[in-house]
């Protein structure tokens, strides 16, 4: 599609079916990227718990390190989408080649550092002594593989911010199929090949992942989605890269704060032995499948809203915020309560033998569930912030939701109550109820409306208030 059709579809069409365009593709390709850890946990989990955890282990302090990608991926769909708005398009390309110069560097950096103090790490976060090998191999494994993921969330957050939000699908649909037929081959050993257990899960998704990056450079400099990169975008320009910074540094450092806290609530669940890592392994991944429509529908509106702003459309802003509300809370709150329902039944599908792991996994749906549903509105209303680029509630938001309540809650519930389990899964409830409150409050106030592209370049003084004032009515 042209671009002048994706902004025709985005800034004027009908609103639900442009939500709707935009967000199927997201929430699809979240759930894709998913299957990466839902496709090891199923055949991990025929090699048994102290396999199933190794992934799950992992996760938190890999998730620390690309969290920075990924905060600076939400700067360049929400500049992308602006800039389109505005019609700068030079500004866009430009966006799109000073990320992924930077990023490659960032993230090459911090997994050598990781790799070098990954045994420590691991033993910081008292993982289980039946699970500290197969989690450190699959560990190190990852990181050294992790640089060749950074060019596909540059291509991925690129592309949503320019409007086409299917090309990354077809991409991830394609690299997840190559991942689903590796998995097994390189776990067990099959058509020849060595049996590597956990290490041959890391290398299928490093290999997928690859395959994907190099999908997405090719497309980006041959210039077959609409925005071209040339050696020109990778040449440094102050102003872009002081407006990345500004935009994705929050993003990047709430992701990362949150990420911290994650891996010390990690540590926690670690202590109350292999069984519980790995029903929250499976638990939080299924939990996190059904939130992705959730994301899906708020990388739309971060997309709606940063376009719309950008061509100074503050009432279609609005209204996708409160459309996309209805549409995910729709969804979610019925699927919540199956799941919840059948939690157990998910549990026996990836660990058959271990009715442990069930009994606990089971009951650990029935709490879990709901702060899905809240976790949601923020994201909402947190996707209108991005797509204005003012992401610095959003960072703070998500900084108080994991250090000020999630963390002393699971602290005091599970180890000075003796709660165990139970005080982890009321910890991410709580914390969920908080963080949809606190930004429907900042939403409210109204100043996500003013995008960061004309603060300083095309509003100045009295024409700021008069347009929040205009948006509020």
């Amino acid at each position: 599609m042209k671009q002048k059709d994706l902004s025709d579809k985005i800034l004027e069409g009908n609103l639900l079916k442009a939500i709707l365009f935009l967000g199927w593709p997201l929430a699809l390709s979240s759930v894709i990227q998913t299957f990466y850890n839902l496709i090891d946990a199923y055949w991990l989990g025929k090699l048994g718990r102290v396999q199933l955890a190794a992934p799950f282990i992992s996760f938190q302090l890999i998730f620390f390190i690309i969290s920075f990608a990924m905060g600076m991926s939400m700067a360049g769909t929400s500049l992308v989408a602006q800039y389109t708005g505005a019609k700068e398009d030079k500004k866009a390309r430009q966006v799109a080649g000073h990320l992924l110069l930077f990023l490659l560097i960032l993230i090459f950096f911090l997994s050598v550092i990781g790799y070098l103090f990954s045994s420590p790490l691991l033993k910081l976060l008292r993982t289980p002594k039946d699970a500290f090998l197969p989690t450190l191999t699959y560990f190190r494994a990852m990181l050294l593989g992790l640089v060749t993921s950074v060019p596909f969330f540059i291509y991925q957050g690129v592309l949503n911010g320019y409007g086409d939000t299917i090309s990354p699908l077809k991409v991830q649909a394609i690299t997840v199929g190559i991942n689903l037929i590796l998995d097994p081959i390189m776990i067990f050993g099959w058509l020849g090949f060595p049996a590597l257990g956990v290490l041959g899960a890391a290398i299928a998704t490093i290999i997928s992942r690859a395959i994907a990056s190099v999908i997405g450079l090719y497309e980006l400099f041959k210039g077959t989605k609409g925005i071209k990169l040339t050696l020109e975008c990778l040449k440094p320009d102050m102003e872009i890269f002081k407006k990345i910074v500004k935009v994705g540094l929050p993003a990047s450092l709430g992701m990362s704060g949150s990420s911290v806290g994650f891996i010390i609530i990690q540590g926690v669940i670690n202590t109350l032995g292999s069984a519980v890592v790995a029903a929250a392994g499976i638990g939080f991944r299924m939990v996190h499948l059904f939130m992705l429509p959730a994301l899906g529908i708020s990388s739309a509106i971060t997309t709606i809203v940063g376009q719309s702003l950008g061509a100074d459309k503050i009432k279609r802003a609005r209204e996708s915020v409160f459309l996309g509300l209805k549409i995910i809370l729709g969804f979610l709150i019925p699927a919540m309560i199956l799941i919840a329902y059948y939690g157990k039944y998910i549990m026996i599908f990836f660990i058959p033998g271990d009715t442990l792991v069930q009994e606990i996994g089971a009951k650990m749906f029935y709490i879990v569930a709901p702060s899905v549903i809240f976790f949601a509105i923020f994201r909402i209303y947190a996707g209108a912030f991005q797509g204005s680029g003012h992401t610095m509630p959003v960072m703070i938001t998500s900084l108080l939701r994991i250090w000020i309540v999630r963390l002393p809650l699971v602290w005091l519930l599970a180890l000075k109550f003796n709660l165990g389990h139970y005080g982890v899964w009321l910890g991410m409830l709580s914390s969920n109820i908080f963080v949809a409150a606190f930004m429907f409050v900042l939403y409210l106030k109204g100043s996500w409306q003013v995008p960061v592209i004309k603060r300083r370049e095309k509003i100045i003084g009295s024409e700021i208030e008069e347009i929040v004032e205009d948006a509020n009515g």
